[in-house]
């Protein structure tokens, strides 16, 4: 089952958070609160066993698009659709959203997932893509 997280699901947010590498002090309510955020977990017997979250983003002139940030699926579930439907479920709340594009930075070592966004009707674009990012702080908590 597929269920999107909004306020008021900060158990199942902190759940997926700490399955998925998050440590530390969390405050999911942070992250749920914000209309431009998307978080979907994949559910298997009351337990999350997957997550897709990303962000709509405006454009100056008022198109809007969604980013991809995460898609993780626990291990021991993985090959078993549960990844594409959980992009399949983000793609749909982006066109829910009257979004015309959805995207998603990879690289060709994401097998998994190069595999994964192809299978969800995602086309690689034909440009090489370069990365640059500005490191803020050191993503920890204070």
């Amino acid at each position: 089952m597929i269920k999107r997280l909004g306020p008021g699901d900060d158990a199942l947010a902190e759940e997926a958070c700490r399955l998925f590498g998050a440590s530390g002090d969390l405050d999911p309510s942070a992250f749920l609160n914000r209309p431009e955020t998307v978080l979907l977990v994949a559910m298997q017997d009351d337990a999350v066993i997957g997550w897709v979250y990303g962000h709509e983003l405006v454009h100056p002139d008022g198109e809007g698009t969604m980013l991809l940030y995460a898609l993780d699926v626990d291990e021991s579930h993985r090959r078993q659709g549960f990844g594409h439907e959980l992009v399949a479920g983000f793609v749909d709340q982006a066109r829910g959203r009257g979004c015309t594009e959805v995207w998603v930075l990879t690289d060709d070592g994401n097998e998994a997932g190069v595999a994964t966004y192809r299978s969800a009707g995602g086309v690689r674009d034909a440009v090489d893509q370069v990365m640059f990012t500005w490191r803020l702080r050191d993503g920890r908590h204070s």
